[in-house]
């Protein structure tokens, strides 16, 4: 809560509490009706008065209880009314800041990921991105998402994802992949045009929840289509038919108990392993490059030792997460952060 606003709160309490004590006294002391104390009370506070001259007939201690009830009373007020102002231009202020700083940050990115819908798709992927160092932006029209992305420390952008406008103060013009995530598929279609219109080569994954839209998002121009009912299914019927080899592709990750990653990485001519062997890359550590594929689209499944690796190879390795890190270093100079998807 905002500091000026909780102090406000004392404020009004404090209030309060001068009402309730004003009204009972003149109440109980003064033998008045509950309405006459409650309208003495008003009128005091609020400076009002029943008159400029001094009735006689007041007597000394109602005059010295009103005195003390205006000062008190006064001063509470002025007190509430002005951490209410401060809350409120802090808040304007905050979120004025907050916006142009989040602008800024936004603006450095180059090839990231902006990720259209922050439900249970979005927020999900956000955490993997996150573990993965890969940079993204969130869209999203509800405040209720956009809190809940800024409490996690996401990048964020409040508004609807098929404005124009909006995809580009994400930095959509460098963006490398553009994920659409939307709960309607309608929106996904018509915001997979409106994408690719913009870029032909931006990277568009797009979720489909009904089999016949696949079709429509693919033609929309969509890279890949996710259905997250169709994988839901088979990741069931893995389990089902599949159980340990269900169980061995679920522990691969950080997330669970076994030690093991599987990563991604696209040789350059730089890389330390270029024009060298299976057998050299993986000498001295605890990995498995699982597969290459070669710059002509050809992928090969558990290659041979003697299989020389080339530039723009794209290298599957799988082992433990301290291995998969040593590898990459070896390949790159010192210095580098460990990217997904990197090319190295």
């Amino acid at each position: 809560m905002n500091k000026a606003l909780g102090q406000a709160r004392r404020g009004a309490l404090i209030l309060c509490c001068v009402f309730i004590f004003s009204i009972l006294t003149f109440h109980l002391w003064f033998k008045k009706t509950l309405l006459e104390s409650i309208y003495w009370t008003v009128i005091t506070i609020s400076g009002v008065g029943y008159s400029q001259s001094v009735n006689q007939e007041i007597g000394d201690a109602r005059q010295l209880l009103s005195i003390v009830v205006i000062l008190v009373g006064m001063l509470a007020m002025a007190y509430t009314v002005a951490m209410l102002i401060q809350a409120i231009v802090e808040g304007q202020l905050d979120q004025a800041l907050g916006a142009k700083r989040m602008n800024k940050e936004i603006d450095k990115l180059n090839d990231h990921v902006i990720i259209c819908g922050f439900g249970r798709i979005g927020k999900n992927l956000g955490h993997r991105l996150v573990r993965h160092q890969v940079p993204f932006v969130v869209i999203d029209p509800s405040a209720e998402a956009i809190a809940e992305a800024k409490s996690l420390g996401f990048l964020f952008l409040e508004g609807d994802a098929t404005d124009e406008d909006v995809l580009l103060a994400a930095g959509f013009e460098r963006a490398k992949t553009f994920v659409i995530a939307l709960q309607n598929d309608a929106d996904n279609v018509f915001l997979t045009l409106t994408a690719r219109n913009m870029s032909p080569d931006i990277d568009i994954l797009a979720r489909g929840e009904h089999p016949r839209t696949e079709k429509k998002l693919l033609q929309a121009g969509a890279n890949e289509v996710v259905m997250p009912a169709v994988i839901g299914a088979e990741r069931m019927a893995d389990m089902i038919t599949r159980p340990e080899t269900s169980d061995l592709l679920r522990c691969i990750g950080q997330e669970s108990g076994m030690n093991a990653e599987l990563e991604e990485f696209k040789f350059t001519s730089e890389s330390a392993y270029t024009g060298r062997t299976v057998r050299e890359a993986e000498e001295g550590l605890q990995l498995m490059i699982v597969a290459v594929r070669g710059e002509d689209a050809e992928t090969v499944f558990n290659p041979k030792d003697d299989q020389e690796l080339h530039a723009e190879d794209v290298v599957i390795v799988m082992g433990p997460e301290a291995d998969v890190e040593e590898f990459y270093k070896r390949c790159v100079a010192s210095g580098k952060k460990k990217p997904t998807l990197a090319t190295i």
